[in-house]
């Protein structure tokens, strides 16, 4: 196989070596099989000492370089650890497998020697069929230690027949389990981002990154197994029974809230100090922070063979169920991550923040704000890593009946993989004496990484630690031997929550090229204004708004006539919102473009003739569209629904103030061309007319 590591990711992974040596975790001395002990299978715990130093390696290889795709390096650690304890099943007095029950050894069978024959089968047959392009380094991990990886017996009653029997049935058990393993983990959702990772259409919406791959080589990002939010838990639990709160300062609607999360961003970035860096890159690597951790606490507790594995196994699927319900909240609020918003907000204003490795802290251009650490291939909320670090760590507080780590990692001076010879700058131990410690500033991480907004993991923190309980908690019947047998797992339906929002969502907007020259008034109509027109046939007039009196708070305005059919795209420099009043119909209307960004401009899209008129972020729009209440129609007999959780604000696009459960009807008193003013526990205020059924006399 071609290799795929870069430099750095190579170094990564002599880290990754170094750390698994430092932890006594590579005892296999590819010894022949006439120099090993005749005890040694009895003297050794296959997990920590066989299998992970076997697999580890090869993840980074082949399937996560960065060590940071938690999705994939867990699903390949919990199936091994599934076979693995299944095959110790049959060895225990009360235990039974999640997917294959194999009836139980005689007392004088139960010994290490069986049971970790037992298991080295079955992880082997589990890493076969996860991995098959490395069977050769897995049957090497069974020759290795005497054993015959060409050994594919079924019989119950003998540890290999065990082995083999568990770790066919953890992988044929998981292999439709919605994660798409038969498609190669490729998306079977639909997803499609609102953004491009060129124009950023929607600034509350999640925009793909462009990926250096080389000098001068880009790729785009894709949404990275978005199908993991319908994958089958471990747990007994409905993944659609768990939802975080809606993102609501991730709106830009609420401007005041949505420039706040981006300015606490740049506050970190500005003040990064190396012990916060070097805790961002251990847990951005999944297998040093999440993998050594429990290597670590393995060893320390001085666990049997088999209770190495259940704990892992417990671990892992703490993580996959936590992982479930992220991914399920990533999809369905799509939220965008803080460099799409710290450049849609400042463009190329000038703003503190740590500029580049090795370059310290400086004012830079907004837009070319870069985080700490890349972005995950996936939209920001809540946060997976959070999620992942809270269930681990009460997973195994549950496991292990403590709260305490002592685990500690070294970094000598300069040995960052983001500012190599600079970072830290002298030798540095990071350390956690519990797992509250570790959850904790697992989380913080990720806003010091840059990667996520504070609330990101403040939604993750509150709700993952019950994940780890539901996965002891499965854990625990499948000892006592009180599961029932379970079926292979099957994928869930379709979140219904996901396809109303998708279904309630207007139009996405298409800006097609233009076809023919825009018109010469047209381009030469501002400097400030840049207009492009699909049809030749238009006209743009530049427009002294001075006189109009309806509005406040206009910056510019540009009035479009003509042909207008196939649409035009109108862009302002500087920031603001865009109103378009509508000359077609017999009493022209007022309303709020939806806008996007295209390099330092605000766009809108329009099909109809009319005035454009950009208006400043901070106008006072409580009263409507303007403080006349011009635009502002009375109501006096209109019911409204909220079709979905619906935004409560303070004025028409104004600072959201609470939220509307779905279905709550409302009495709307007024409204304007997009919103209604409605009453609503003893206040009132204003929701988008986008996401409401209306009823009656509504204009």
């Amino acid at each position: 196989m071609r290799n795929l590591l870069k430099p750095r990711h190579k170094a990564l992974l002599v880290l990754l070596m170094a750390a698994l040596l430092a932890s006594g975790s590579l005892q296999a001395q590819n010894l022949s099989n006439a120099e090993l002990p005749a005890d040694q299978l009895a003297q050794v715990n296959p997990l920590i000492d066989i299998v992970l130093p076997k697999v580890y390696p090869i993840i980074a290889m082949d399937v996560s370089p960065s060590l940071g795709d938690a999705t994939l390096i867990n699903r390949i650690n919990m199936i091994v650890a599934l076979g693995m304890m299944d095959a110790a099943a049959p060895y225990h007095e009360s235990a039974v497998g999640m997917y294959t029950r194999i009836p139980r050894r005689p007392e004088n069978e139960i010994n290490d020697r069986n049971i970790n024959t037992a298991m080295l089968h079955a992880a082997y047959q589990a890493l076969a069929g996860l991995l098959p392009q490395r069977d050769s380094v897995w049957r090497d991990m069974l020759s290795d230690y005497g054993l015959n990886p060409n050994d594919e017996s079924g019989d119950q009653s003998t540890p290999v027949g065990i082995g083999n029997i568990a770790g066919r049935g953890a992988l044929e058990g998981r292999l439709r389990d919605g994660m798409n393993q038969l498609g190669n983990y490729q998306d079977n959702t639909g997803y499609m981002p609102v953004n491009s990772a060129y124009v950023l259409r929607d600034p509350s919406r999640w925009q793909p990154g462009l990926r250096l791959q080389g000098t001068g080589v880009y790729i785009v990002q894709h949404f990275v197994t978005p199908q993991l939010a319908n994958t089958e838990p471990v747990g007994a639990f409905d993944p659609r029974q768990f939802r975080a709160a809606p993102p609501i300062a991730s709106d830009p609607e609420g401007w005041a809230a949505y420039k706040e999360q981006a300015d606490a961003v740049l506050k970190v970035s500005a003040n990064l100090n190396d012990e916060q860096k070097l805790k961002a890159e251990l847990f951005d690597n999944k297998i040093l922070s999440l993998g050594l951790s429990y290597v670590h606490l393995a060893r320390e507790q001085g666990w049997s063979p088999a209770d190495t594995v259940r704990g892992y196994f417990v671990k892992t699927a703490a993580a996959l169920d936590g992982s479930i319900v992220t991914w399920q909240e990533k999809a369905r609020y799509d939220a965008v991550r803080p460099f799409s918003a710290i450049r849609h907000i400042y463009g190329d204003d000038l703003v503190r923040a740590w500029a580049g490795p090795g370059a310290e802290t400086r004012e830079i251009p907004a837009s070319q704000w870069r985080s700490y650490l890349p972005e995950a291939d996936h939209p920001e909320y809540p946060s997976g890593s959070t999620c992942g670090c809270y269930a681990q760590a009460q997973a195994l507080r549950r496991f292990s009946g403590t709260d305490e780590l002592n685990w500690s990692v070294a970094y000598p001076a300069g040995t960052s993989r983001v500012e190599p010879g600079v970072t830290p700058a002298e030798d540095l131990s990071l350390s956690f004496a519990t797992w509250t410690d570790f959850a904790r500033d697992c989380g913080q991480a990720r806003v010091w990484a840059g990667v996520h907004f504070p609330a990101a993991v403040e939604a993750s923190a509150d709700i993952c630690g019950g994940f780890g309980d539901l996965a002891y908690e499965y854990f625990e019947i499948l000892m006592d031997g009180t599961a029932p047998a379970r079926p292979a797992a099957q994928a869930l339906a379709a979140d219904p929550w996901l396809m109303a929002a998708r279904a309630s969502e207007p139009d996405p907007i298409v800006v097609p090229p233009s076809t023919t020259p825009t018109p010469e008034t047209c381009r030469a109509v501002s400097d400030s204004i840049l207009i492009t027109a699909v049809n030749s046939a238009i006209e743009c007039q530049s427009l002294d708004t001075s006189g109009l009196g309806l509005l406040t708070g206009y910056l510019d305005a540009v009035r479009l006539a003509g042909e207008l059919s196939l649409g035009a795209q109108i862009c302002f420099h500087g920031g603001g919102s865009l109103i378009f009043f509508d000359e077609t119909s017999a009493v022209p209307t007022i309303r709020q473009l939806r806008t996007y960004g295209v390099s330092d401009m605000v766009c809108g899209w329009i099909n109809r003739a009319g005035t454009v008129m950009l208006m400043a972020s901070d106008l006072d729009k409580s009263a409507g569209f303007g403080s006349s209440n011009s635009g502002v129609a009375a109501l006096s007999a209109c019911q409204v629904t909220a079709r979905d959780h619906l935004s409560f604000r303070d004025a028409p696009g104004g600072q959201r103030v609470n939220v509307i459960p779905e279905g709550d009807r409302l009495t709307a008193i007024a409204r304007t061309a997009g919103s209604f003013k409605v009453e609503y526990r003893d206040d009132t205020g204003w929701v988008s007319a986008d996401y409401v059924r209306a009823e009656g006399a509504c204009g």
